[in-house]
């Protein structure tokens, strides 16, 4: 499931495999695009996937390992690149160029069929960046928030 996430979903683009890979209850939190608002359920997934598409046409990922946490997670380390030529957030294209790496913790299902839960854990792309220089003002300890991901 984890590869056919990464390689058909993500960078393929392929909504129609949601249906196969995603539990109906699964939750997609990505730890800097919006930690505390998750996507959820397939059709969040589908609305993810033509977001994502949309703002970074070029998005491609490749796996680089793939481990066991337990009976029902793993975790995958990627890279990837993608180009913002779209809307993102709301914002303009940049037409910045991203190179990007991470770690996702997917949990499966009880029989282990569908991703009921990613944990996304990755590098910032430029917009990500100037996301938060936009919402978050300099000075103190949000500086330093800003500052470790540059």
């Amino acid at each position: 499931m984890a590869h056919k996430y990464f390689t058909d979903f993500l960078t393929k683009g392929d909504a129609n495999v949601a249906q196969e890979i995603f539990d109906s209850e699964c939750i997609h939190v990505d730890q800097v695009w919006a930690p505390a608002h998750p996507t959820v359920g397939i059709e969040g997934m589908r609305h993810y996937i033509a977001d994502l598409k949309a703002a970074f046409p070029d998005f491609w990922v490749e796996i680089k390992e793939i481990s066991t946490c337990d009976t029902n997670s793993i975790w995958v380390w990627y890279e990837g690149a993608a180009t913002g030529l779209g809307d993102y957030h709301g914002h303009r294209a940049s037409h910045h160029a991203s190179i990007f790496s991470g770690i996702n913790i997917f949990k499966f299902n009880a029989d282990r069929s569908k991703i009921l839960e990613m944990h996304v854990y990755r590098s910032a792309f430029a917009e990500d960046k100037q996301e938060l220089v936009e919402k978050v003002p300099e000075g103190g300890f949000r500086e330093l928030r800003l500052r470790r991901l540059v």
